[in-house]
């Protein structure tokens, strides 16, 4: 019989970053955004964070959609 693992993150998403671990990666793409930015654009779109050891994290997934719709907002022509 096969038993799961009992951990304390149980609930986490099987993808979960820390914002700020993603604001480094997406600072690699040439596209910056700010710890600050990334937090509240994915609150206006619905992303849940949730706190772990003092650290906002997300889905990677989610964040990634964040990121570009942004990006797409930003260089966007008038």
């Amino acid at each position: 019989m096969a038993t799961a693992l009992i951990g304390p993150y149980d609930d986490a998403a099987a993808d979960e970053v820390r914002l700020t671990d993603a604001v480094e990666l997406f600072r690699k793409t040439g596209h910056d955004i700010s710890k600050s930015t990334l937090e509240r654009q994915s609150r206006a779109r619905g992303v849940t964070l949730v706190k772990r050891r003092g650290a906002n994290c997300a889905s990677w997934s989610d964040l990634l959609e964040v990121h570009a719709a942004w990006v797409h907002s930003r260089d966007a022509l008038p």
